[in-house]
């Protein structure tokens, strides 16, 4: 294994300073530190605090991933632009399209929650969204929310929150319309097309994509259809109305582990949802907005191959999720915004297993919240920002938290400073509380934590170049982790994560920029003394991006991970991991007004490493494709 360390350190050391040279930041290469180039950075974020806030003015950590960094690097599913992500781990278990796990700032999966435009979506029996199978062709930019967010969006975002903002044709002076074609490695075909625009008072954007994957190992392929549309109509001068629409089906195979290579074992996914949204600017100060969504994912597991205890029945299971939210924004004072709400959720989880003919997991909560929240810029300079939430379930203790923040810009200097400080919970998985799922039916009280943040931004006009550094630290008691050893669900009580987030980025000129950002972890179950599982003590993402045409672009990106444990497939004992290099190639040319042509090389070293222990990730693989717009 040391071996192995000093080869990746070597090569770590030949993509020189694209890695290492700059951007060390709280928040994220594309955000949260504000580039000098506006046109690279949206002016604003509404993650944070559910409005639109310069991200300067948020008090938060936050990651901006826009459309330009997706078509840049290629990215093609949601874990793929997530990985680059300062503090958040992704744990794949394989290649594309295979159950992932979602570590933020050292917090489980279920603590992370995941909205679509605002919208919480439906959780798997894990507790998190399918990020593995959810495409990127209609996402116009993603907003990744690290630290507490319970004030505002309740519970499962003990780590934070990702906010997927997808694309619209308002405003656009006439309709975009693309068609695109890729293939590659492993057997891989992508096909898809978009129409975005308005006429009037009316917009739309609209995508379509198909995924074809053969896959690396025996049994590793993936086929996956989706399509979205968003609808929307101005009313009058003050009334809009919004409709969202979203499908997608998969079929992805599942080997197992290296030790098992199933070969006709599947997971099929059905998913789609209708929300209707009215906004509503009542008056020049108050704005009010009435989101109602309905949802509905089916999952069918065929596991012909191996049925036994390590291998679930084969089992089709629905989930369906209504939401209902009123949100009231009111500009108090010229520098004084009210934001509060309502909030309603009805999911239920039914899995009929096929083996025993019957239905072994049959579950249904709800949860209504009230919040409101108080941003006031005291000076040009000085924000704080206060929010408190009542939360109350069918099927669990209920929960008050609360948050409180401060950001200031020093004159001349133009340094940030910010801090946060807030409490959050997470109620149990339907995974966790599932008695056939080696659960605890008793589990009824959530993890609750308490977490914050300080740190700095630091702006350089004159080197085109910013650095910054955030601390962080959650306290999380009432908290357990599955055991491989035991198979069981084990209670921990107590557990800490807290660590250092650092980023910088250098744009010398037009056509070359680097940027780069580091993050120390610790994670600990401080009852046990032992380390939490799959969270690297560090890791390294950063990248080169040079223009040497003003049609063509490339860009050399890499992630480094250092220092991790799991648990051992043969002996389940906690083990280490071996630390991983994978560099990405991306090259993008704008043959003319109507045509580009791009292509990229994945795990550029060729480095064979696994995300999870037992489940090796793809080797290098090549891509290439046109896109053509009329």
């Amino acid at each position: 294994m040391t071996n192995r360390r000093m080869k990746n350190r070597a090569l770590m050391s030949s993509v020189g300073i694209a890695i290492f040279s700059a951007r060390l930041l709280s928040g994220a290469e594309e955000t949260e530190v504000k580039k000098t180039d506006a046109e690279s950075l949206p002016p604003v974020v509404v993650t944070a605090t559910k409005t639109e806030t310069e991200v300067s003015k948020t008090a938060a950590s936050i990651t901006v991933i826009d459309r330009a960094k997706i078509d840049q690097e290629q990215y093609r599913l949601m874990t793929d632009a997530l990985r680059s992500v300062p503090g958040l781990t992704i744990a794949n278990r394989g290649g594309p399209g295979t159950q992932a796990t979602v570590l933020m700032r050292g917090t489980k999966s279920e603590h992370t929650s995941v909205l679509i435009d605002g919208r919480p979506m439906p959780t798997n029996l894990a507790g998190l969204f399918n990020l593995e199978t959810t495409p990127l062709d209609n996402v116009e930019r993603i907003e990744v929310l690290r630290g507490p967010a319970a004030s505002l969006y309740g519970g499962k975002t003990i780590g934070g929150v990702i906010n997927i903002i997808t694309r619209t044709g308002r405003g656009l002076e006439k309709p975009e319309n693309t068609v695109f074609f890729e293939a590659g490695s492993y057997g891989t075909f992508r096909e898809g097309l978009s129409s975005l625009g308005s006429v009037g008072d009316l917009d739309w954007a609209f995508e379509l994509g198909r995924t074809d994957i053969q896959g690396q190992r025996i049994n590793s392929q993936v086929q996956q259809t989706s399509g979205s549309g968003r609808i929307g109509y101005q009313i009058d001068e003050t009334l809009r109305f919004d409709l969202d629409l979203r499908s997608y089906e998969s079929i992805v195979g599942s080997p197992g582990n290296r030790l098992q290579n199933r070969d006709d074992d599947q997971v099929r996914t059905e998913f789609w949802s209708v929300s209707p949204r009215l906004v509503w600017d009542t008056t020049d100060i108050w704005k009010q907005t009435l989101t109602y969504s309905y949802s509905r994912s089916r999952q069918v597991a065929i596991n012909a191959a191996n049925n036994g205890l390590f291998a679930p029945p084969d089992n089709r299971l629905s989930v369906t999720t209504q939401f209902l939210e009123y949100q009231s924004e009111i500009k108090a004072l010229d520098w004084w915004t009210i934001t509060a709400g309502a909030w309603l959720q009805d999911l239920s989880y039914t899995r009929f297993n096929d083996t025993a003919g019957l239905v072994d997991i049959d579950q249904n909560e709800t949860n209504w919240a009230l919040f409101v929240q108080s941003q006031m810029e005291i000076t040009k300079d000085l924000t704080f920002l206060t929010g408190v939430r009542y939360d109350s379930y069918s099927d669990f203790d209920d929960a008050a938290t609360w948050r409180a923040g401060l950001s200031y810009r020093v004159p001349v200097l133009q340094t940030l400073l910010h801090a946060n400080y807030g409490t959050a919970f997470s109620p149990p998985s339907p995974q966790d509380r599932e008695l056939v799922l080696f659960g605890n039916p008793l589990l009824a009280k959530p993890e609750r934590s308490r977490g914050f943040e300080i740190g700095f931004e630091q702006p350089i006009s004159a080197a085109k170049a910013s650095f910054s550094a955030t601390y962080f630290q959650n306290d999380l008691r009432d908290t357990y982790q599955f055991d491989l050893a035991t198979f069981a669900l084990q209670p921990i009580g107590e557990a800490r994560t807290r660590g250092v987030e650092l980023g910088a980025v250098w744009q010398p000129c037009t056509a070359l920029g680097f940027n780069a950002s580091y993050t120390y972890l610790d994670a600990d179950d401080t009852e046990a003394n032992v380390r939490l599982v799959r969270r690297p003590r560090q890791s390294i993402s950063g990248g080169m991006t040079l223009k040497p045409h003003e049609d063509v672009t490339v860009s050399l990106s890499a992630d480094y991970v250092m220092d991790r444990e799991d648990f051992d497939p043969v002996s389940f004992a906690q083990t280490d991991l071996e630390d991983y290099l994978v560099a990405r190639l991306a090259l993008n040319w704008r043959v003319c007004k109507n045509v580009e042509l791009f292509g990229r090389i994945e795990n550029l070293f060729g480095d064979r490493y696994e995300e999870v222990a037992g489940f090796p990730a793809y080797s290098t693989g090549a891509y290439a494709g046109v896109k053509l717009r009329f």
